[in-house]
Protein backbone atom coordinates (compact mmCIF):
# COMPACT_ATOMS: atom_id res chain seq x y z
CA UNK A 1 0.00 0.00 0.00
CA UNK A 2 1.27 3.49 -0.95
CA UNK A 3 0.62 6.67 1.10
CA UNK A 4 0.96 10.05 -0.03
CA UNK A 5 0.76 12.57 2.40
CA UNK A 6 0.74 16.96 1.67
CA UNK A 7 -0.90 19.74 3.27
CA UNK A 8 -3.25 23.12 2.63
CA UNK A 9 -2.80 26.18 4.40
CA UNK A 10 0.33 26.42 5.65
CA UNK A 11 1.27 29.86 4.17
CA UNK A 12 -1.86 31.37 5.04
CA UNK A 13 -2.72 33.68 7.90
CA UNK A 14 -6.35 33.03 8.40
CA UNK A 15 -7.62 29.54 9.01
CA UNK A 16 -6.44 26.18 9.75
CA UNK A 17 -3.69 23.92 7.80
CA UNK A 18 -4.98 20.54 6.46
CA UNK A 19 -3.05 17.73 6.41
CA UNK A 20 -3.86 14.62 4.05
CA UNK A 21 -2.62 11.05 3.52
CA UNK A 22 -4.13 9.28 0.94
CA UNK A 23 -3.57 5.81 1.28
CA UNK A 24 -3.84 3.57 -2.44
CA UNK A 25 -2.34 0.55 -3.95
CA UNK A 26 -0.16 0.94 -6.68
CA UNK A 27 -2.12 -0.36 -9.33
CA UNK A 28 -4.59 1.88 -8.81
CA UNK A 29 -1.89 4.59 -9.17
CA UNK A 30 -2.45 4.49 -12.82
CA UNK A 31 -6.40 5.43 -12.93
CA UNK A 32 -5.63 8.54 -10.48
CA UNK A 33 -3.41 9.85 -14.08
CA UNK A 34 -5.82 8.79 -16.26
CA UNK A 35 -8.95 11.20 -14.44
CA UNK A 36 -5.96 13.83 -14.49
CA UNK A 37 -4.70 14.37 -10.84
CA UNK A 38 -1.58 16.70 -10.32
CA UNK A 39 -0.53 19.28 -8.19
CA UNK A 40 -3.57 21.05 -6.99
CA UNK A 41 -2.23 24.40 -7.38
CA UNK A 42 -2.55 23.52 -11.43
CA UNK A 43 -5.72 22.78 -11.21
CA UNK A 44 -9.09 24.99 -11.21
CA UNK A 45 -11.22 25.19 -8.37
CA UNK A 46 -14.28 23.36 -10.25
CA UNK A 47 -11.33 20.74 -11.59
CA UNK A 48 -10.59 20.19 -7.83
CA UNK A 49 -13.51 19.36 -6.55
CA UNK A 50 -14.63 16.97 -9.97
CA UNK A 51 -11.38 15.13 -9.08
CA UNK A 52 -11.96 15.13 -5.27
CA UNK A 53 -15.08 13.39 -5.39
CA UNK A 54 -13.43 11.01 -8.13
CA UNK A 55 -10.47 9.94 -5.42
CA UNK A 56 -12.53 9.31 -2.97
CA UNK A 57 -14.11 6.28 -5.09
CA UNK A 58 -10.67 5.35 -6.10
CA UNK A 59 -7.92 4.78 -3.35
CA UNK A 60 -8.20 2.69 -0.25
CA UNK A 61 -8.54 5.16 2.40
CA UNK A 62 -8.06 8.96 3.45
CA UNK A 63 -6.79 10.50 6.89
CA UNK A 64 -7.07 13.76 7.71
CA UNK A 65 -5.49 16.11 10.49
CA UNK A 66 -6.78 19.48 11.38
CA UNK A 67 -4.45 21.94 12.88
CA UNK A 68 -6.09 25.26 13.99
CA UNK A 69 -4.76 29.02 14.56
CA UNK A 70 -4.89 28.09 18.12
CA UNK A 71 -2.27 25.46 17.65
CA UNK A 72 -0.45 27.13 15.21
CA UNK A 73 0.15 30.55 17.29
CA UNK A 74 1.83 27.96 20.33
CA UNK A 75 4.10 25.48 18.45
CA UNK A 76 6.70 25.80 15.51
CA UNK A 77 4.38 25.27 12.12
CA UNK A 78 7.20 23.00 11.12
CA UNK A 79 6.99 20.60 14.02
CA UNK A 80 3.43 20.83 13.73
CA UNK A 81 3.41 19.81 10.07
CA UNK A 82 5.58 16.78 10.82
CA UNK A 83 3.18 15.82 13.88
CA UNK A 84 0.71 15.41 11.87
CA UNK A 85 2.44 13.46 8.84
CA UNK A 86 3.29 11.12 11.99
CA UNK A 87 0.06 10.70 12.99
CA UNK A 88 -0.95 9.81 9.31
CA UNK A 89 1.55 6.89 9.34
CA UNK A 90 1.47 5.88 12.65
CA UNK A 91 -2.34 5.55 12.74
CA UNK A 92 -2.41 3.73 9.47
CA UNK A 93 -4.78 0.83 8.66
CA UNK A 94 -2.97 -0.96 6.17
CA UNK A 95 0.57 -2.13 5.70
CA UNK A 96 2.71 0.42 4.14
CA UNK A 97 5.08 -0.15 1.45
CA UNK A 98 5.92 3.19 0.03
CA UNK A 99 5.52 6.50 1.78
CA UNK A 100 5.71 9.54 -0.49
CA UNK A 101 5.30 13.14 1.59
CA UNK A 102 6.27 16.82 -0.16
CA UNK A 103 9.13 18.21 2.09
CA UNK A 104 8.76 20.31 4.84
CA UNK A 105 12.14 21.62 6.60
CA UNK A 106 14.28 18.84 8.15
CA UNK A 107 12.26 15.68 8.25
CA UNK A 108 15.05 12.80 9.73
CA UNK A 109 12.40 11.80 12.06
CA UNK A 110 9.44 11.01 9.89
CA UNK A 111 12.02 9.12 7.60
CA UNK A 112 13.24 6.69 10.39
CA UNK A 113 9.45 6.67 11.25
CA UNK A 114 8.82 5.06 7.74
CA UNK A 115 11.40 2.88 8.03
CA UNK A 116 10.45 2.05 11.08
CA UNK A 117 7.14 0.32 9.39
CA UNK A 118 9.27 -1.39 6.67
CA UNK A 119 7.89 1.10 4.37
CA UNK A 120 10.33 2.63 1.73
CA UNK A 121 10.30 6.70 2.61
CA UNK A 122 10.65 8.92 -0.56
CA UNK A 123 10.76 12.58 0.75
CA UNK A 124 11.43 15.25 -1.90
CA UNK A 125 10.78 18.84 -2.38
CA UNK A 126 7.55 19.35 -4.99
CA UNK A 127 6.44 15.49 -3.86
CA UNK A 128 2.67 16.98 -5.30
CA UNK A 129 3.94 17.19 -8.68
CA UNK A 130 5.97 14.41 -9.38
CA UNK A 131 3.98 11.59 -7.86
CA UNK A 132 0.06 10.93 -7.79
CA UNK A 133 -0.61 9.54 -4.77
CA UNK A 134 0.65 13.08 -3.41
CA UNK A 135 -0.68 14.90 -6.13
CA UNK A 136 -3.97 13.60 -4.71
CA UNK A 137 -3.49 14.08 -1.28
CA UNK A 138 -2.88 17.78 -2.20
CA UNK A 139 -6.32 18.08 -4.06
CA UNK A 140 -8.05 16.19 -0.82
CA UNK A 141 -6.29 19.27 1.60
CA UNK A 142 -7.25 22.02 -0.68
CA UNK A 143 -10.95 21.32 -1.22
CA UNK A 144 -11.31 20.60 2.45
CA UNK A 145 -9.64 23.56 3.29
CA UNK A 146 -11.38 25.98 0.99
CA UNK A 147 -15.11 24.51 2.42
CA UNK A 148 -14.00 24.92 5.86
CA UNK A 149 -12.67 28.44 4.64
CA UNK A 150 -16.02 28.97 2.44
CA UNK A 151 -18.08 28.40 5.96
CA UNK A 152 -15.89 30.61 7.79
CA UNK A 153 -16.65 33.58 5.62
CA UNK A 154 -20.27 32.97 5.96
CA UNK A 155 -19.91 33.95 9.74
CA UNK A 156 -16.84 36.41 9.33
CA UNK A 157 -17.03 38.02 6.56
CA UNK A 158 -14.85 38.01 2.72
CA UNK A 159 -11.72 37.66 4.46
CA UNK A 160 -10.07 36.94 0.66
CA UNK A 161 -8.10 33.67 0.41
CA UNK A 162 -6.78 34.36 4.00
CA UNK A 163 -3.14 34.78 2.53
CA UNK A 164 -1.15 37.85 3.52
CA UNK A 165 -0.12 38.39 0.09
CA UNK A 166 -3.86 38.94 -0.29
CA UNK A 167 -5.18 42.81 -0.17
CA UNK A 168 -8.51 42.20 0.94
CA UNK A 169 -7.82 39.50 3.66
CA UNK A 170 -4.76 42.68 4.96
CA UNK A 171 -8.10 44.90 4.73
CA UNK A 172 -10.14 42.94 6.87
CA UNK A 173 -7.57 42.34 9.01
CA UNK A 174 -7.41 45.86 9.82
CA UNK A 175 -11.20 45.96 10.04
CA UNK A 176 -11.46 43.78 12.78
CA UNK A 177 -8.32 44.70 14.77
CA UNK A 178 -10.58 47.46 16.47
CA UNK A 179 -12.45 44.73 18.12
CA UNK A 180 -9.33 42.39 18.22
CA UNK A 181 -9.03 39.79 15.60
CA UNK A 182 -10.80 36.39 15.88
CA UNK A 183 -9.52 32.91 16.46
CA UNK A 184 -9.75 32.09 13.33
CA UNK A 185 -6.52 33.92 12.87
CA UNK A 186 -3.25 33.39 13.82
CA UNK A 187 -1.80 35.58 16.00
CA UNK A 188 1.59 34.89 16.39
CA UNK A 189 2.31 35.81 12.74
CA UNK A 190 4.15 39.11 11.76
CA UNK A 191 1.91 40.00 9.34
CA UNK A 192 -0.67 40.57 12.19
CA UNK A 193 1.99 42.28 14.48
CA UNK A 194 2.77 44.44 11.82
CA UNK A 195 -0.48 45.63 11.28
CA UNK A 196 -1.89 46.00 15.16
CA UNK A 197 1.20 47.86 15.58
CA UNK A 198 0.23 50.55 12.57
CA UNK A 199 -2.90 50.61 13.94
CA UNK A 200 -2.45 51.60 17.65
CA UNK A 201 0.27 54.17 16.34
CA UNK A 202 -2.15 55.80 14.39
CA UNK A 203 -4.58 56.14 17.44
Amino acid sequence: MNLGIDEAGRGCIIGPMIVAGVFIEQEKLRTLKSIGVKDSKKLTKRSRESLYRLIFEIVNGVTIVKVEPELIDKYNLNLLTKYSMLKIIETSPYRLSKVVIDKVGNMQDVEETVIRTGAIPIIENKADDKYLEVGAASIVAKVIRDDIIASLKEKYGDFGSGYPSDKKTINWLHAVLTKGPPPIVRRSWKTLQKLSSNYYMTK
